[in-house]
């Protein structure tokens, strides 16, 4: 069996899960409520100024006659202050909040299985209920501002809107959700540290917790449908990439110490190095894949990709020509790939 398959066995409880489920819905549904309270006081204060606006250009010209304009002014301008500091306000609020529901599910959590600290049961129990509740919350930042049916032209538009306010709140949240799942899975190496098993789990938290901070657009992983703010991938976020992949990195190198034959360890090591932007490195996994499976068309596919990619054309065209003579369907796409590192 090799480390893939066996990596998370021991999570398949489901007495765990069973109990786990009781808190989850529960605290999903705090999690959303909180943020919901925000979007309506966002919404109030919106149309509240939209209205007053309205007001002021439709009456303008009695305005103009009265005392009424300097009024109708002062309201626009006191509704538009108090918004921002209420904002203002809130938004030094939320993070302590959004805090305390993740420490209300991890407190659940543990009391439902009666947590031990050296129990590597409950460890990975409560490692699998953070990362379950972080990738229920993945795209929910898109949701909070969706407008009736009849009004669906505007869809677009506010799932924009709606991730421009709260993508730090999903992010802040997924975060320490992910954290407290890498914590766990160190734990239990603590407890056992020559488990190969406990290090692929504890490589996989890593490469969770490492999606959070790199920009898809950069990887191929971009879905056109959603918009990201241009901030939301700052410096900041690459250099906690940078570091997380590379513990990830690190565990992945252990399993290839004790199983250098498996060629799960070896397609991982390849995914994190693409998102660190190391071709070379990419490829020298890609080549041991090979030789472990030369039977893997798809792998031999992506290894001719990059050796195209990075001006390696000889061996490039080897991997095409024994495509070819597999008759593999994306032969043409490879071809496209040559000449380009010249073009550059």
């Amino acid at each position: 069996m090799s480390i893939e398959q066996t990596a998370f066995l021991k999570e398949d409880k489901p007495h765990y899960h069973e109990q786990v489920n009781k808190v989850f819905d529960p605290i999903f549904m705090q999690f959303d409520r909180l943020m919901q309270k925000y979007a309506v006081f966002n919404m109030f204060f919106i149309f509240l100024c939209a209205i007053e606006i309205i007001l002021l250009l439709a009456f303008f010209t009695f305005f103009t006659q009265s005392l009424l304009l300097a009024l109708m002014l002062a309201t626009v301008f006191f509704t538009c202050f108090a918004y921002f500091t209420l904002r203002l306000y809130f938004q030094t609020k939320k993070p302590e909040q959004i805090k305390e529901i993740k420490e209300r599910y991890v407190t659940a959590c543990k009391g439902l299985i009666n947590y031990e600290d050296t129990s590597p049961e409950h460890q990975i129990a409560l490692a699998s209920a953070c990362c379950k509740l972080a990738n229920r919350l993945h795209g929910r930042e898109y949701s909070y501002y969706a407008p009736p049916f009849w009004l669906s032209v505007i869809a677009p538009t506010m799932e924009k809107f709606s991730c421009w306010l709260h993508w730090q709140d999903l992010h802040l949240m997924k975060e320490l959700l992910l954290e407290a799942c890498v914590n766990e899975h160190l734990n239990l190496i603590k407890c056992q540290p020559i488990n190969l098993e406990a290090h692929a789990a504890l490589a996989n938290a890593y490469v969770m917790l490492s999606g959070l901070y790199i920009d898809p657009r950069k990887i191929g992983r971009y879905d056109d449908e959603h918009w990201i703010p241009a901030e939301k991938y700052d410096e900041v976020c690459e250099k906690k990439f940078r570091t997380i992949a590379e513990c990830a990195i690190e565990e992945f190198k252990i399993l290839n110490e004790y199983a250098p034959d498996d060629p799960w360890v070896h397609s991982q090591l390849a995914y994190s190095y693409h998102d660190l932007q190391m071709p070379l490195e990419e490829i020298k996994e890609y080549e041991m894949i090979y030789k472990l499976n030369p039977d893997d068309k798809d792998n031999l596919y992506k290894l001719g990709i990059l050796y195209f990619q990075q001006g390696l054309n000889a061996k490039g065209l080897r991997v095409y020509e024994e495509l070819k003579k597999a008759q593999y369907q994306k032969i043409d796409g490879l071809i496209k790939e040559y000449g380009k590192k010249q073009m550059q």
